[in-house]
Order: C-alpha cells, then structure tokens, then sequence
C-alpha cells in the first residue's frame, strides 16, 4: 500500500492525464488524488481505489500489484524537488519564463520531472469560481502538450488567464475561468512569442 501513490502516478503519467482529468474520470477530487500520489494520504478505502482503477483503465488487481515497468521506475520518485513560486504580475517576460522564475523568492515541493515546472499562487481576479480559488497554487508545466479540454494558463502582452482550451479547425477557443473575462479566439497560427499558453498539471489547496 505504501506505494499506491506512485503507481496511481506512473499509469495516469502513462496516459498523459493531469491530475485534474483523472479526477474528472474517477470522481475523486483533485486535492485527494495529490494528496494520495505525495504520499500524505495513505489509507484508502477500497472505493476510492476502484474509483481510481476505473478511471485509469486499469483493474484494482493491476493498481494494488506493480507491474516490473513500475519496479523500475519508482526511485524517480524517491525525493522532492523544490520549483519556484510566482504570481501573475511576477510573469514579465512571457517570451522568456524563466526570466521573471529566477527572481522568485520562494519555492514549493513538487514530483514534476518538468525541469521548467512552476508553482502560479493564484491572486484575485485570476479566477473565478469552485475549480481553482484564490489562494490555490497551480503547477505549470510548460513542457507539458496541451490538449483539447485542458484547463490553461494563458499570456499574452493584454491579458493573463486561466481557462479550459478547445481546439476546431485551425483556431482554438479559451474560455476563462473567471465569469467577467470575455472568451479568448485566436488562430493555432498566432505567433507564439506574443502569446503563451501553459497547461494546469496539478492544483493544490492551501
């Protein structure tokens, strides 16, 4: 059992979900999927793990026993890193992120492999709503493919957001996650030094 979180990590990483997909697919909270893949939650009901199983694809039996391709990769787990904690108005340069990290005074612990992973604090009027709150802390990744239905951060020189992508044709579609933000159109063309959009990977809860 102590390794549960792990495992949970290496199939949904496999599938390249988010926490926040699995969570979609499993109807087990976001918070509560971090909170089971760091290691801080280690009593699971039986439910939650077959919750947890269905929405991997996999058996309890395949999520409870590790397969050698686990075995293996399990000490890439073995320890925390620390990544740098910013906020959107510390985000100056948005063709060079890793400008404005490296004046960041403060870090947070993450599992990410992502050497480019951040924490974004989220400050009033980034977001609106029950998904991510004020006061959260979002894990970006920015070498992470962002895909159709991913929750979003989105820069550019006239506005910084979080919202849910969607892709048709050749545009895609944001739709922020604050109630008073307009929808965001842009072509896949847009030059990508003026516009920047990075996926949420993980959401945790103060």
């Amino acid at each position: 059992m102590e390794n549960i979180g792990r495992r949970i990590k290496h199939y949904r990483e496999q599938l390249r979900l988010s926490q926040i997909e699995l969570s979609e697919k499993s109807n087990v909270s976001q918070a509560s999927i971090a909170r089971i893949e760091s290691g801080t939650q280690r009593n699971l009901k039986r439910e939650t793990m077959e919750k947890l199983a269905d929405g991997l694809g996999i058996s309890l039996t395949d999520l409870m026993e590790p397969s050698i391709t686990v075995k293996e990769k399990e000490a890439v787990y073995v320890s925390n890193r620390t990544v740098p904690v910013v906020r959107i108005k510390d985000i100056e340069d948005i063709g060079d992120i890793n400008i404005s990290l490296k004046k960041a005074d403060t870090f947070k612990p993450t599992l990410s492999l992502d050497k480019n992973a951040f924490y974004l604090e989220i400050t009033a009027g980034l977001t609106g709503g029950s998904v991510i709150e004020e006061g959260d802390m979002i894990l970006i990744e920015p070498s992470a493919e962002v895909k159709d239905g991913d929750i979003v951060l989105y820069l550019s020189k006239v506005k910084k957001c979080i919202g849910k992508i969607f892709y048709q044709q050749n545009i895609f579609l944001i739709q922020p996650l604050h109630q008073n933000m307009s929808p965001i159109m842009k072509t896949k063309a847009e030059n990508r030094r003026r516009i920047r959009i990075l996926r949420v990977s993980e959401i945790s809860k103060p």
